[in-house]
């Protein structure tokens, strides 16, 4: 359980609230770079509780602003993207990407008011077809961290944002919990899958890693990222399986895989308080990404706004009859099955009424370490500093290996992770 302060202390993050304030110095995925086109239509976008316009300019450079206009507060969404500035449609006061006013037409052609105007823009980068963001202040604006799948070309990579309707804790914190694949995700019968697929729509085999022995023995370490959680299974004859995730601070994850499966990153952005931004990032390691495998296993049918068509409202279509000859959950689609039982939990759950078990370790673990960071950071102590890492080296890789062999003997944390490291 978590005390209902320590709650909302976590849960909230809009402008001005410790968590939402501490998130603001890290990067963050906004758009994905198909969604905006030179001189095209903008998109409105909510991140961190704050309503943003985006637009690509007539030289190609994307601009992230306010979507109220300083003027009267109209939305900026509704403006003329040409000449490379947006203009309000209201009274043509036009604005580039970096939020400085270009043109003032409804004020006195001596006046100097328009050198006094400017609205709020944020600077933003485009990594492998992702327009990513920073809200914090400038004077604290970090570089773009660099992961793993970021050195990879764009045919080994495809990349999905979904729009999910709670609490980006509660979306996170089932990416660290090992034992739910064995219910929630699991097929009843073994799946035809193509190399390098870990399931189908339907879930994940039955015999394999994630859903062969639960509850698994699981460890969590401490590194100089975040968390790594580890966790042992039966596998085949004398073998055992050893799995890990990697939660990296703030909302970075690398869910489980086996090594020659497919690999997936995650990134959860607060739309606000009651909704999430989900990003995935599937990757192959080696040659083109079955772009196509990928999205139908994930299973994700999204309307113009990036919102499920399977969802609360029909009960994310669950089949009674499919849990008994097909799956477990009776929901078609991983990341459907996913966002059923977070969804479902409400838009934020009450942690002070729930009763964790051993299984739970990750997760008790990840809550400890975001709760001390975000009070370091009320206290003015230094926070964790992902683009100083060699993150470009880290991704989950599970392995098989003789029974008796450790997780560390197996799957050993890179020195230049640990703890120490930081010193």
């Amino acid at each position: 359980m978590l005390h209902v302060e320590d709650n909302h202390l976590l849960t909230r993050t809009n402008a001005g609230t410790p968590m939402g304030d501490l998130f603001r110095r890290y990067w963050i995925p906004a758009l994905k770079s198909d969604e905006l086109v030179a001189d095209g239509n903008t998109v409105r976008i909510r991140l961190l509780g704050e309503d943003l316009v985006a637009f690509r300019d007539s030289e190609g450079k994307v601009g992230l602003l306010d979507e109220k206009c300083p003027h009267r507060g109209t939305s900026m969404a509704l403006g003329i993207n040409d000449g490379c500035g947006l203009t309000c449609i209201y009274h043509g006061w036009k604005f580039d990407t970096n939020g400085t006013c270009t043109d003032l037409p409804s004020e006195p052609a001596g006046s100097n008011f328009k050198n006094n105007m400017k609205i709020k823009a944020y600077p933003v980068e485009e990594r492998n077809g992702i327009i990513w963001t920073y809200m914090g202040p400038k004077e604290d604006r970090p570089p773009m961290p660099n992961f793993y799948w970021m050195g990879l070309p764009d045919h080994q990579l495809l990349s999905e944002r979904v729009w999910q309707e709670c609490n980006y804790l509660q979306v996170m914190e089932n990416d660290v919990d090992y034992v739910h694949a064995a219910f929630l995700h699991k097929a009843l019968s073994k799946q035809a899958l193509k190399q390098g697929i870990l399931s189908s729509d339907l879930g994940i085999d039955p015999d394999h890693p994630l859903c062969k022995n639960p509850p698994v023995r699981q460890e969590v370490e401490s590194t100089i990222y975040g968390k790594r959680c580890l966790a042992e299974g039966a596998g085949e004859g004398d073998q055992n399986v050893f799995l890990e995730i990697h939660y990296i601070f703030p909302f970075y994850t690398y869910p489980p895989r086996m090594e020659g499966e497919d690999g997936m990153f995650h990134i959860f952005v607060p739309r606000d308080d009651y909704s999430t931004w989900s990003w995935d990032v599937q990757f192959s390691h080696k040659g083109p990404i079955d772009a196509q495998a990928q999205h139908d296993r994930r299973g994700l049918v999204l309307d113009e706004h990036f919102r499920k068509q399977r969802n609360k409202e029909n009960f994310y279509e669950q089949d009674r009859a499919l849990m008994r000859v097909g799956n477990f959950s009776g929901i078609r689609g991983i990341a459907n099955q996913d966002h059923a039982v977070t969804e479902m939990m409400g838009p934020i759950v009450d942690r002070s009424i729930e009763h964790l078990g051993t299984s739970d370790m990750p997760i008790i673990q990840m809550r400890r370490m975001m709760l001390q960071t975000v009070k370091d950071f009320m206290n003015g102590k230094e926070i964790p500093k992902p683009h100083e890492l060699p993150l470009e080296k880290l991704f989950s890789c599970g392995k098989s290996a003789p029974k008796g062999k450790t997780l560390q003997e197996v799957i050993p944390l890179a020195e230049e992770f640990a703890p120490f490291a930081r010193k």
